[in-house]
């Protein structure tokens, strides 16, 4: 590739930049609810994993 100290063209930006549709309103509470789980089990809950359990009980990290 030669070198240049002009900036490269992007006509594809505009398309790229195209405004979003509204989000689905079961994806948006389903953010929300990840966002107020306050630990592990909280999550694997809200997500539908089984919950993390160990001998020195929940675990932190899944």
């Amino acid at each position: 590739m030669a070198k240049s100290t002009s900036p490269r063209k992007a006509d594809d930006t505009a398309s790229a930049m195209a405004p979003r549709g509204k989000p689905d309103p079961r994806l948006e509470s389903l953010i929300e609810r990840l966002a107020r789980a306050r630990s592990a089990n909280e999550i694997t809950s809200v997500i539908g994993l089984k919950p993390i359990k160990g001998r020195s009980g929940p675990k932190i990290a899944y």
